[in-house]
């Protein structure tokens, strides 16, 4: 199964508002990333990256996967 950003979410057992809070977005932003509506600019993707614990290329990689 690939990695997503939901998954990735879930995986720390945030909210989608916890997770806007910790990092200064709005929940609806979380959202419309997870259903690859938009996605999160680079400053996002290296805050993201750290909450997670994991390398930013995790993401890109999610988030690149997501849209195919």
């Amino acid at each position: 199964m690939e990695l997503n950003l939901k998954m990735l979410r879930a995986s720390k057992n945030f909210s989608q508002d916890e997770l806007a809070e910790a990092i200064g977005v709005s929940q609806t932003t979380i959202s419309s990333w997870e259903k690859g509506k938009s996605v999160p600019n680079a400053k996002n993707i290296y805050e993201l990256a750290k909450l997670y614990s994991v390398e930013p290329t995790v993401i890109f990689n999610a988030l690149f996967k997501q849209k195919t």
